[in-house]
């Protein structure tokens, strides 16, 4: 069983370095993004993260990821001086009318819930989650009827990302859309088209909550935090628009770019180009 945990630990990390080395670079470079800002009311803290906080937890919601799609990343701090508890089994991610335990036992899932999960789920997960996943592989069968819980010590972070936010092929966007022209952030000479759609919380393509259950002490009563959020625009332009200037090189020469679009508060896809708005009209 030890020998099966490594082997999986070891797939992971792989599939992580890969995805930074990767990162550095959209998949195509002459392909077509969709970038989504995603709204909420929580405030806004420095580092342009929507965040939570009360006298127990700050919790701080990171949604863009270098591999696309966004994440639903976590970053749980404990704010007092003895540990908290997390009880993943009842904290849940809510997406498409569906709610999934943030880490579910998959074979306790019911077909209708494992395809919504198979559909969402992210294939990398965060360092410090990776430790529990790989502690999780050992637990025995009838060990797996407990809540899975996690304890975060005094003035510790803990960060957990399970769930896509995106649909895996974004949206079609109507020929009609309205766009800005933009001077194209790599290549010179050039305009940039940037289609945009906003979107109110009631015609939204896209809504998602997440809700968190933890307890302060070996014998705390069960707190809820729970936080909806949904996409408020989307704005649709070329992949060399969007990753912008070359800024440097990697130690292994892969190339850094700029990224401006990156923040917290948003995420993107890659689309294919027979989707796009300047695809369907032909005109540019």
């Amino acid at each position: 069983m030890k020998k099966i945990s490594y082997f999986f630990l070891s797939i992971v990390i792989v599939m992580i370095s890969a995805g930074v080395i990767s990162a550095q670079d959209v998949n195509n470079p002459r392909g077509i993004v969709q970038v989504y800002d995603i709204a909420s009311d929580l405030p806004i803290n420095k580092y342009n993260q929507y965040y939570y906080e009360n006298d127990t937890v700050i919790v701080s919601f990171l949604f863009w990821t270098t591999m696309g799609r966004g994440k639903v990343m976590l970053k749980i701090e404990n704010k007092l001086s003895e540990p908290i508890y997390i009880n993943w089994s009842k904290s849940q991610y809510f997406v498409e009318g569906m709610a999934l335990p943030l880490t579910p036992y998959v074979e306790k899932l019911t077909d209708q819930e494992l395809a919504m999960y198979n559909k969402y789920k992210a294939s990398e997960p965060t360092l410090t989650d990776m430790d529990y996943e790989w502690k999780r592989q050992l637990t025995p069968q009838n060990e797996k009827e407990k809540d899975q819980i996690i304890s975060i010590q005094s003035k510790s972070t803990y960060t957990k990302s399970n769930y896509y936010i995106m649909p895996a092929d974004g949206f079609v966007l109507d020929t009609a859309t309205p766009y800005k022209v933009e001077k194209h952030r790599s290549e010179k000479n050039k305009k940039a088209y940037v289609y945009h759609v906003a979107y109110t919380k009631e015609n939204t393509p896209v809504k998602f909550a997440v809700s968190l259950v933890y307890s302060a002490g070996d014998k705390g009563v069960d707190n809820t935090m729970k936080q909806n959020f949904y996409v408020s625009a989307t704005y649709e332009m070329d992949a060399l628009h969007f990753r912008g200037k070359r800024v440097g090189r990697t130690p292994e020469g892969f190339s850094v770019y700029q990224f401006p679009e990156q923040r917290s508060t948003r995420c993107y896809i890659e689309i294919d180009r027979r989707n796009s708005v300047s695809f369907n009209t032909r005109v540019r």
